[in-house]
């Protein structure tokens, strides 16, 4: 692999790689440690499903993804931080035995602000199956940095594209049924619910890295020492699949069995890096919730967090799942 640097980048150019087969026992395992549906678990169960037939997790599907990435061109770059996912759709399930292939597109370049060592690459991406059938997209930014430092008079006026303000939040209800409901009708916009904690050790870090996230700030802690985070952190995508377990598991103590396909999520951002020793607290809240085209399917939509034991939010997403319009509502 030719090594790449921000100055390499350039809009519009197309990558075409990948072949990564889905194994069946890792479909299995990861859905079980992050993802425990059993659409991902059960062939039978699934075989009623709204995915009609077992599936890989979406978050092993992201994953996935970027592991492709680093095996050919992202691991021979100087990448210093993914910066977060804007946009996520998952278009179909993915089989076990599917091989998936990608095609990536460079789609805008900025300097970074404060930071005339690196820049900032945003990247929309299709992933694909064995048979050319689309299963998802996905447009994300990182930071890479520069082969020469910039030499800027005002650091400070640097800056990236900024997004849109969020619209302002509903009250919080606590109310953790009406937060994940398995009908629509009992959805409360503004209903929140805790989910539970991680604590980030270095081995679970390195469990999960070494199978979709090499790098290797993620896996060795000298490594992560001399990174300019300064410590062995957790991968983005791994911080966000251990929020879909407590989410999953939540569901389950409350006694809500039924399996929720989602379409995606948007705006994601990992705001502060997940260090070894971290424990990231998660909770879900609906902000919106509507009928859709699908007859007796109605989309529900949360705002999702992970806060460190400092109180830092960590993780921030918007995800949205299917929930049943029952013939009552």
């Amino acid at each position: 692999m030719k090594f790449v640097a921000f100055e390499d980048f350039q809009v519009g150019e197309a990558r075409e790689y990948g072949d990564y087969a889905i194994d069946e026992a890792e479909l299995l395992a990861f859905a079980a440690a992050y993802d425990p549906q059993p659409f991902h678990l059960d062939a039978e169960s699934a075989k009623d499903s709204i995915l009609g037939g077992l599936s890989a997790s979406g978050w092993q599907v992201c994953s996935a993804l970027t592991r492709m990435m680093i095996d050919d061109w992202l691991g021979a770059s100087s990448v210093l931080a993914g910066l977060g996912i804007e946009d996520n759709r998952w278009l179909a399930p993915v089989r076990a035995g599917d091989r998936l292939t990608a095609r990536t597109i460079t789609v805008a370049k900025s300097d970074a602000r404060s930071r005339p060592d690196a820049g900032i690459v945003a990247f929309a991406t299709s992933l694909r199956d064995r048979r050319g059938q689309e299963v998802m997209t996905q447009t994300a930014s990182m930071l890479f940095g520069r082969r020469e430092r910039r030499q800027v008079a005002n650091a400070a006026a640097v800056t990236a594209p900024r997004r849109a303000p969020a619209p302002p939040l509903p009250e919080r209800i606590d109310d953790p049924a009406g937060a994940m409901p398995d009908d629509f009708a009992r959805a409360r916009v503004g209903a929140f619910a805790e989910l539970g904690e991680t604590l980030f050790t270095a081995e679970l870090i390195r469990d999960y890295a070494l199978k979709y996230d090499p790098a290797p700030f993620h896996i060795d802690e000298a490594a992560g020492r001399a990174h300019v985070l300064g410590a062995m952190s957790a991968a983005g995508l791994h911080t966000a699949s251990c929020w879909m377990s407590h989410f999953v598991a939540t569901r389950q103590r409350l006694g809500l069995l039924q399996s929720r396909a989602s379409p995606g999520f948007r705006d994601m951002l990992w705001r502060k890096p997940v260090l070894a020793g971290d424990r990231i607290s998660f909770s879900t809240q609906v902000i919106a919730k509507r009928e859709t085209s699908k007859a007796g399917l109605g989309l529900i939509t949360a705002r999702n967090l992970g806060v460190n034991q400092r109180g830092d939010v960590a993780l921030e997403f918007y995800a949205s799942i299917f929930a049943p319009i029952s013939p009552a509502s």
